[in-house]
């Protein structure tokens, strides 16, 4: 039996944990820069709050509801996540971190001693993860992860269930799928959804009755297959416990205001090669791609007139004569490509960084022409990375790098690091 645990809200609720005095308001958690939202309670979905709309966009509304306004506190998020994974690991062996706020489980049988039913189990998790760490959860339970998928949609949608749904019959199956929208169901996008209602197919329970397998292989791949056949009941999506490596990546923020220069740039590449690094060391990766792209404001209008500004755009990938996942050899090359992609005149929105040909830390092949990174220099990055960890993100960077850069990110409303930082830690009165 296969469950999934879904955290209602992820961020909201995380804010809610740390600050009751926000439950039953409408609250609304902002992106990089406080741009737009990423994240809503229900209250503020009744108001009419669509996500990713950007602020300015619903000022009046936020006036008018009086909706609570919060910038996204990821190093929170991240930790509350984090807890609740291990929390799980006491009503299951097997846990899958799906996202920051879902997870997999695989149930066995040795619960039946403790827990009368799946219902009762599902029931347990809520309460602890509530008393625990304030976090609301919906769990469904299902014999394969997509029926556990659609357990959940139903946990969180009928409220009669009261945050659990089980399936683990053809009855239950069939009343949950009878009336399950295609287009909410895992796995299907919005061009496989309008090729399938095309074909009259409206219902994950037409989906799962139809009669060609061979049809849904033509239109839908193999993928399309397993998915017919988890609705049926039989799994083929296996739980996943270690997560593989990751095969890119990213770290691309917006700046928190424009920026014309040539050192504040460098300095926030500076920066977003650290932390693609830091990614690296802990998934014990090298990597030799690297791309960096640069670009100003899409949306930006030109003052006077109300005209869309002029705009800039440029990438350039280069390839390093070996792997690596030391900071100084990404930024051997990194830099002169952004001095040359740096275009004079125009003000900045975001440089990233993405980084390819990954391959774990025990490859060892020697080049002809070219010598492997000091193996001194690959352990200085796992003690900086010790210490950071220890006394806090870039208390030890390189002295390159800004202490108060003019591109670091706006976080108006940013709440405190209640569980990373002891000195934001919450006091009793």
């Amino acid at each position: 039996m296969y469950g999934l645990i879904d955290v209602n809200n992820m961020y909201v609720s995380c804010e809610r944990s740390f600050n009751p005095s926000l439950n039953g308001k409408p609250v609304i958690a902002l992106g990089n820069n406080d741009h737009c939202v990423i994240a809503r309670s229900q209250e503020a979905k009744n108001v009419g709050i669509k996500m990713g709309q950007p602020l300015f966009q619903i000022r009046e509304l936020i006036e008018q509801h009086q909706v609570q306004i919060c910038s996204s506190n990821f190093e929170l998020y991240g930790d509350l996540s984090s807890r609740l994974m291990s929390l799980l690991t006491n009503f299951a062996d097997h846990v899958e971190p799906y996202s920051i706020d879902e997870a997999f489980v695989q149930i066995d049988t040795s619960f039946e001693g403790i827990y009368p039913s799946y219902q009762g189990l599902g029931s347990a998790m809520r309460d602890t993860v509530a008393q625990w760490l304030r976090l609301p959860i919906c769990v469904g339970f299902g014999l394969t992860k997509t029926l556990a998928k659609v357990a959940n949609k139903c946990a969180k949608t009928r409220p009669e269930l009261e945050g659990v749904c089980v399936i683990n019959s053809l009855e239950s199956a069939n009343e949950a799928l009878s009336d399950f929208k295609i287009k909410d169901l895992w796995g299907v996008g919005s061009r496989y959804a309008a090729m399938l209602k095309k074909n009259g197919i409206e219902t994950a329970l037409q989906l799962r009755d139809v009669g060609d397998i061979d049809w849904v292989r033509d239109r839908m791949t193999v993928n399309g297959v397993r998915m017919v056949y988890e609705l049926r009941g039989y799994p083929c999506r296996l739980l996943e416990i270690n997560a593989p490596p990751k095969k890119t990546i990213c770290t691309a923020m917006s700046f928190g205001q424009l920026i014309p220069d040539l050192k504040n740039i460098t300095d926030a590449l500076t920066t977003y090669l650290a932390r693609c690094c830091e990614k690296l060391r802990r998934q014990e990766s090298l990597a030799r791609h690297v791309t960096v792209f640069l670009h100003t404001n899409p949306n930006r209008k030109t003052p006077g007139n109300g005209l869309p500004a002029k705009q800039y755009s440029a990438s350039r990938s280069i390839r390093l004569p070996h792997h690596t996942n030391h900071l100084p050899d990404f930024l051997r090359y990194a830099i002169p490509v952004v001095e040359n992609l740096l275009q004079l005149g125009y003000n900045y929105q975001k440089v990233g960084i993405i980084l390819n040909d990954i391959v774990p830390e025990s490859f060892r092949q020697q080049g002809v022409f070219s010598d492997w990174p000091d193996e001194k220099a690959l352990q200085i990055g796992k003690t900086i990375d010790r210490l950071n960890h220890r006394y806090g993100r870039d208390k030890v960077r390189l002295a390159s790098q800004l202490y108060q850069p003019d591109w670091s990110q706006v976080q108006g409303s940013l709440s405190q690091a209640y569980t990373t930082d002891w000195k934001q830690i919450l006091k009793a009165s």
